[in-house]
This record gives C-alpha cells, structure tokens and sequence, in this order.
C-alpha cells in the first residue's frame, strides 16, 4: 500500500507521517511540504491513499484532491485539518475522511478502516493479458 501526506507545517507533518506509520507500519509513507512534488508522485501511479492538509500556502487541500482525481479518480483522499469550516468541501469532494488536528495514531486508523474505495493487496490483484493480432 502506498500513502502520500502533505502538509506545509513541518511539524505537523512529521506527526502526520508517524501516526500513519504507526497506524499502517507496512504501507509506504511518503511525506510532502510542497503540494507540487506530492502530485508529480502522485503521477507515477500506485497510489492508493492521500493524506492532504487543507488550509496550505498555494494550492489548498481541495484544489490539490481535484488534480489528484483527474490522476486517479479512485483515490481515497482524507483530509486533514485544525479548521473545522472546511468539512463542507470535504464532503462536496466526496472524500475518503477527514480529520482533525492534531493527528493520531487512532484518528488515523478509524479512516483507514472506512475507506471509501477498498484497497485490494496487490497479491490479490487480477492479471491482465492483451494479445496482438493473431498471437
């Protein structure tokens, strides 16, 4: 499983990062302060869950969660947050969760067992084979 976090408080992102390790310790953890750099990994696939603080400098949570849908409109995104008037936005965007600063480990497991696109195992995912022409 990996997991892409971003926050532009890096403080709060190194909670962000160790809760969800903590939470997940056999997901890939990669932690962003700059939203930019979060989606260029974000392009190279894989990608099953993102953690985005909404109120950053330059592009916000929700703007970034959009460009992310056009990457993967299969992501769960969870929104994290120390300002509760964003939760309209939240739900607007159809996100995966939300959560409230500060971040815990338990905060973080609760949205992570209520996905809302279930995250299949890569072992269990299904092959796929495509032929061409008469081969």
């Amino acid at each position: 499983m990996k997991i892409l976090c971003v926050d532009d408080e890096p403080l709060m992102l190194q909670m962000l990062e160790l809760s969800i390790q903590e939470a997940k310790p056999d997901a890939e953890v990669f932690a962003f302060e700059d939203q930019d750099e979060l989606l260029e990994e974000a392009k190279k696939g894989d990608c099953d869950i993102a953690f985005l603080d909404i109120h950053m400098r330059g592009m916000t949570g929700v703007e970034l969660a959009k460009e992310l849908k056009k990457v993967n409109p299969k992501m769960n995104i969870i929104f994290v947050t120390g300002f509760s008037e964003y939760a309209g936005e939240a739900m607007k965007m159809h996100a995966s969760g939300y959560i409230m600063k500060p971040v815990t480990k338990e905060k973080v497991e609760e949205e992570l067992n209520d996905l809302r696109f279930p995250i299949i195992p890569k072992e269990n995912a299904l092959l796929k084979v495509q032929c061409f022409g008469n081969f």
